[in-house]
């Protein structure tokens, strides 16, 4: 029986090198670091099901939109999970933005997208939009963590993902230490869209944490200029200011 791809199917010796593989180059979850099954890729099933849930998707009011309150004319906003301090979302997060996981932005994406299908908001969404980088970041870290989560949600919901339709214009320093209003004054202005024959269309703007929405809010002012879009806002965490 000829060998392929590694794996001899006739008398099991594929399985025994599977087994060896694993040995030398074990499959672990990102945040355990237990073994991962076979149906399973960078994240076990058991750490993506008991990662802190907010369940904002549930409910209008929700704490994600109270902080665009007077401030965005949104149609709905939420987080799926709750980032606190030196716990799994923290840990995932990192894994995402500064260790170059970007299988796991994907995964994370997908989880998301499957969460919203449940509860069908999704079916008036015409197009997602990642929160872009500058140039120069991007060249920096390689990849826009937003967009592989956007990329996730895509494949989960058929969602189309617009990825040229918002630029950011200017290079702004990190929003991490940051007072609030120091937040919003250092991203004003720094976004513009690129097409805006887009009219009457429902846009999706996804990030990866939110905490004061300066950013996202400075997004969402500049895709409202498209004659009749409305915006939506969702990230894959919630964290307190």
């Amino acid at each position: 029986m000829n060998m392929r791809g590694g794996r001899i199917r006739s008398d099991g010796t594929g399985y025994w090198i599977d087994g060896l593989s694993a040995l030398v180059f074990p499959r672990i979850c990102t945040l355990c670091g237990n073994n991962l099954f076979k149906n399973e890729s960078v994240i076990c099933r058991y750490c993506l099901m008991h990662l802190p849930r907010t369940h904002f998707e549930n409910y209008r009011h929700n704490k994600v939109e109270q902080i665009f309150w007077g401030r965005v004319n949104l149609e709905y906003g939420f987080s799926i999970y709750y980032f606190r301090k030196k716990e799994l979302v923290q840990q995932l997060m990192h894994e995402i933005k500064y260790r170059g996981n970007q299988k796991l932005a994907i995964i994370i994406g997908q989880e998301v997208g499957r969460i919203l299908k449940e509860v069908k908001l999704t079916d008036q969404i015409n197009y997602l939009i990642p929160v872009p980088l500058h140039e120069k970041k991007l060249r920096l870290r390689g990849y826009n963590q937003s967009e592989l989560i956007c990329k996730g949600i895509e494949e989960a919901t058929g969602i189309p993902l617009a990825t040229q339709l918002l630029h950011r214009a200017q290079f702004t320093s990190t929003q991490t230490k940051k007072a609030r209003y120091d937040r919003w004054e250092n991203v004003e202005n720094s976004f513009v869209v690129n097409n805006l024959s887009f009219d009457n269309s429902h846009f999706l703007l996804i990030d990866d944490v939110i905490t004061t929405g300066a950013t996202l809010e400075a997004c969402c002012h500049a895709l409202l200029q498209i004659p009749g879009a409305k915006v939506s806002i969702g990230t894959v965490a919630f964290a307190s200011d």
